[in-house]
């Protein structure tokens, strides 16, 4: 029985408002079709319509709990001239004049039995209480904000964080690969261009930085030490300052040095020839810091193709 009794001062804008609503459509959608599709100009109607409902179910909800409804009713107001416009206009055309005023009428009858309605089922309550509704309104905002924010930062931090993780990963496999690679590529020179014993077993793969510790008297780890026997652990003779080498020993260490890059930079399939491996062999010379004349240069080229010749032959 409340709810009946609640309901009631409801019902007559209910009514005038679904009248309004559908007269409008078919008014919108009877001029429209002069010019476009029945369809679309009935789809134009009912957009128009849904708008006009919308803002009026926004300013209801806003006046019934005492909030701002600034824009809701620039909505209203606005679309109801609008309203009446167009069904004046539509009766007008269609020759019937009583028509054009009871559709004119329809809208504004709607609009003031749904403002009284508003108005006397809202919740009415003190300015003061409006302020600090409005003031728990704009701090639950700005927690729900805040809370928001820090959601997306820890997400941006997860996602970055995986990101170098995987990176991370990536270079490690890409290093074993290539540190793999080079191993492989050695073990190919070393098998097809064996060295003389003279020459004795090399520490293994050089690189670069390798070579360079070797020329100035240290030694790479992994690798032993050059002339240790009867000079100590560091290579250097009796009297001579630690980590200094002696004279024989730098020259050693080069020509190892430039033996094994003779036979890096020959290794190619097919082997070079003697003019572009002694252009080769001086600019990685050079590079390395490394001597040598050119009849070293020839002589190292003589002796990998003589090397190779018996692999070659037998293929």
């Amino acid at each position: 029985m409340n709810r009946l009794k609640k309901a009631a001062p409801w019902g007559l804008p209910a009514i005038l408002t679904a009248v309004a609503v559908v007269w409008t459509v078919v008014a919108i959608g009877g001029i429209l079709t002069a010019q476009a599709h029945p369809a679309f100009a009935y789809s134009v109607a009912v957009l128009y319509d849904a708008v006009w409902l919308y803002g009026l179910a926004q300013e209801t909800a806003h006046r019934r709990q005492g909030s701002n409804a600034r824009l809701p009713k620039a909505i209203g107001w606005t679309f109801l001239p609008l309203t009446v416009a167009i069904l004046a206009a539509h009766g007008l055309l269609a020759g019937d004049v009583l028509a054009a005023a009871v559709g004119a009428l329809i809208p504004v009858l709607a609009k003031m039995t749904l403002v009284m309605a508003i108005d006397r089922d809202r919740t009415r309550i003190s300015p003061r209480a409006q302020s600090a509704i409005d003031r728990t309104r704009a701090a639950t905002r700005d927690r729900i904000a805040v809370s928001r924010a820090v959601a997306a930062a820890h997400a941006d931090e997860t996602k970055a964080a995986a990101d170098i993780l995987k990176a991370t990963r990536e270079a490690e496999a890409e290093a074993v690969t290539v540190t793999h690679d080079a191993y492989e590529t050695y073990a190919n020179v070393i098998d097809r261009h064996p060295l003389p014993e003279a020459v004795g077993e090399l520490p293994g793969l050089i690189s670069d930085t390798d070579l360079d510790a070797l020329l100035a008297g240290g030694v790479p780890d992994g690798i032993p030490a050059l002339g240790t026997g009867g000079f100590g652990s560091t290579g250097t003779a009796p009297g001579t300052p630690s980590g200094t080498p002696s004279l024989d020993e730098a020259k050693a260490a080069n020509e190892k040095a430039v033996a094994l890059l003779a036979a890096q930079l020959y290794a190619t399939d097919p082997p070079p020839s003697k003019r572009k491996f002694r252009t080769a062999m001086r600019a990685a010379m050079n590079a390395r810091g490394l001597t040598g004349s050119w009849d070293t240069i020839d002589a190292l080229y003589d002796r990998e193709k003589t090397l190779a010749s018996p692999s070659e032959g037998g293929e």
